[in-house]
């Protein structure tokens, strides 16, 4: 048996279907070509999930990776990568997850859980350390995330039990119901909580009390001392964003993306949010939030608890919410704090994605503001821009499958098609995701959504702040290698477990050399800078490759409304802005190494990462160059 430092060393492996968990040993060489999380999670779907599969069927996997600093001393390293097909776009889907579960997991000796297969009734996996069951949930189904994580805690009769889950919104088979740990962390995008629903897997939950073992202590603990030297520095500096977050969390973004006229308002119908300083970082902190936390090993403490004191939501309580969620008022014309953390909290206790929530309940407004639903559509209801009750109210219909409701929970992609009436014209998404706040047409952040593996998703190519806030004045030919160096490096910590965070603001040489040194010193293998980041390309190469398969193209990187994306942005600070989209498309392509014309990889890039067999399958359906 192999001796493993850093990685844990294991993977578990269970069948629903059968009720048999294995345990595997994991592969030394797996280990150091895909360093864990969400690295591990693709290279394990491309080679189980076979290509047009639905994605609610038995043979879909979830996957649960974390990676080879987690449980450590390491600073900023967290994360969870939860990855299958996504139910929402029929393609390659991935969420990431902060909190204590990732670590706690990795301490109980596992790399990596995939679940495949789908129980007869509902089951949630219990882990404590080498003992692993599947326990009867039945009691458990119809709860939310919230009373599930409780009602496990008190069965175990541990308080300090790790739990993910599903809420009513997974059970129902919402097709962008998301994972929630901890009560407010949540693998948000692409659906993972419907996969779950789909196997009749509640939860999982776990305790873990190994330690993990460091290859060269003394090094690693020298290079844990300056990484926490270095982040602390940045947030004491005041010299970038970073100190705002522990004062603020990421509410304060609601203050600094407005200044670059990247926010759309209303499904798109402007630029200028104009209400913004009623649901502004300043008022949370004076009015809701009353202290900071921080994930597991984390120095920069950028979560917020809240509480509302008077109204009529006195009594709500809860934790963050993340910048994602206050789009919801910007998205639907509604600033109303109080109203706000109740809706966070509906989302967090159903387990529903608010990115993808927000651009429906958005549409459907739109929709009825030009007459394409009726009152007859919505069960005899309004459903106007800033009704903060009616948006409760559709919240509901959405998890319970009822009405309209049952329509808005097939997802960005499937709801136009359903209601038709020329409707299509106004969802806008890409690959059958919704993006995130940022205009399409606005700067790096809205070139990345066209590239992304998971549709319009802000995280793939995650920029610095700088490259954010002056991202129109970035030459169009420097798009391209601008963007594929942050997904490489972006998809590399990932799978490491860090906080994107942690590497929000910078991006020169040190924080990746102490990287390298944290990595080499925990593990034993010595990583370099260099080394890093082709693993991080292999890694994105094999989720552009699951999507290849499934016959995605050139033309895919596009946006669902493509005419709308070179209609100039009409007011506000990018005023006059357009996509350019082929030009920089080229340049990207060009900066990846694959083919132009097609937007396919060639198999000259794929054996240069050491992807063979990845090739070899490409091969079969066409879908190389």
């Amino acid at each position: 048996m192999t001796k493993f430092y850093g990685w844990a060393g294991g993977i578990l492996n269970v069948d629903l279907t059968t009720g048999r968990i294995e345990k595997e040993e994991l592969s030394p060489d797996f280990a150091r070509s895909y360093l864990g999380g969400s690295g591990f999670n693709a290279a394990k779907l491309f080679n189980m999930v076979k290509k047009g599969m639905d994605a609610l069927s038995p043979e879909n996997v979830v996957m649960f990776g974390t990676g080879p600093l987690l449980g450590t001393s390491a600073p900023c390293n967290s994360r969870l990568a939860v990855t299958g097909k996504s139910p929402l776009t029929d393609i390659f889907g991935d969420a990431n997850m902060g909190g204590h579960f990732s670590a706690v997991m990795k301490q109980a000796g596992y790399d990596q859980i995939v679940v495949f297969g789908e129980s007869e009734k509902p089951v949630y996996l219990w882990i404590d350390d080498d003992f692993v069951e599947l326990r009867d949930a039945s009691h458990l189904w119809g709860k939310s995330t919230w009373e599930a994580t409780w009602m496990i805690r008190q069965e175990m009769g541990d308080p300090e039990i790790r739990v993910i889950g599903i809420g009513q919104a997974g059970e129902n088979l919402v097709r962008y119901a998301n994972v929630i740990g901890d009560f407010k962390h949540a693998a948000g995008r692409c659906g993972m909580g419907a996969i779950m629903g789909s196997k009749n897997l509640k939860a999982v939950a776990v305790r873990g009390t190994k330690d993990i073992m460091i290859a060269r202590p003394q090094e690693f603990y020298q290079a844990c001392r300056e990484a926490f030297k270095s982040m602390v520095s940045r947030i004491e500096s005041g010299t970038n964003l970073q100190p705002m977050l522990p004062r603020y969390g990421t509410t304060h973004l609601s203050e600094v993306l407005p200044l670059s006229g990247s926010i759309f308002t209303r499904n798109f119908k402007g630029n200028v949010w104009l209400g913004r300083e009623d649901v502004g970082p300043r008022k949370f902190k004076s009015e809701f939030s009353h202290t900071q936390r921080a994930c597991i090993s984390c120095p920069i403490h950028c979560t917020p608890y809240y509480l509302v004191r008077s109204g009529e939501f006195a009594g709500v309580y809860g934790e963050g919410p993340e910048w994602g969620f206050l789009q919801l008022g910007v998205r639907c014309d509604f600033y109303d704090f109080p109203t706000y953390l109740y809706i966070h909290n509906l989302f967090n206790e159903y387990g529903l994605d608010p990115l993808s929530g927000q651009q429906l309940l958005a549409w459907a407004m739109d929709c009825y503001e030009k007459g394409i639903l009726t009152k007859e559509d919505l069960d005899g209801k309004s459903f106007h821009w800033g009704d903060s009750a009616a948006i409760i109210e559709m919240i509901h219909k959405i998890v319970r499958r009822e009405g309209i409701g049952n329509i808005l929970a097939e997802g960005e992609k499937r709801a136009p098609q359903l209601i038709k009436r020329g409707s299509e014209k106004y969802m806008y998404h890409i690959k059958g995701l919704a993006p995130v706040i940022e205009d399409p047409r606005v700067g790096i952040f809205g070139f990345s959504y066209f590239t992304s593996t998971r549709g319009a998703d802000h995280l793939k190519a995650f920029p610095s702040t700088y490259e954010e806030l002056v991202g129109q004045d970035i030459k169009q030919k420097e798009m391209g290698p601008r963007v594929k160096h942050n997904e490489d490096k972006n998809a590399m910590i990932d799978s490491v477990g860090m906080c994107k965070f942690s590497f929000r603001d910078i991006d020169e040489v040190d924080p990746y050399q102490q990287l390298a040194k944290l990595l080499s010193a925990a593990t034993g293998v010595d990583f370099d800078v260099d080394e890093l980041l082709e693993i991080g390309e292999r890694i994105y190469n094999v989720e552009k490759a699951f999507n290849s398969r499934e016959g995605l193209t050139r033309k895919d990187d596009s946006y669902s409304v493509p005419e709308m994306i070179f209609e100039p942005i009409p007011e506000g600070p990018s005023k006059g802005a357009v996509q350019e989209l082929d030009i920089k498309l080229d340049g990207y392509y060009e900066a990846r190494g694959w083919d132009k014309k097609t937007g396919l990889q060639t198999r000259q890039k794929l054996e240069q990462l050491k992807l063979e067999q990845v090739a070899a399958e490409l091969e079969k359906f066409n879908a190389i160059k």
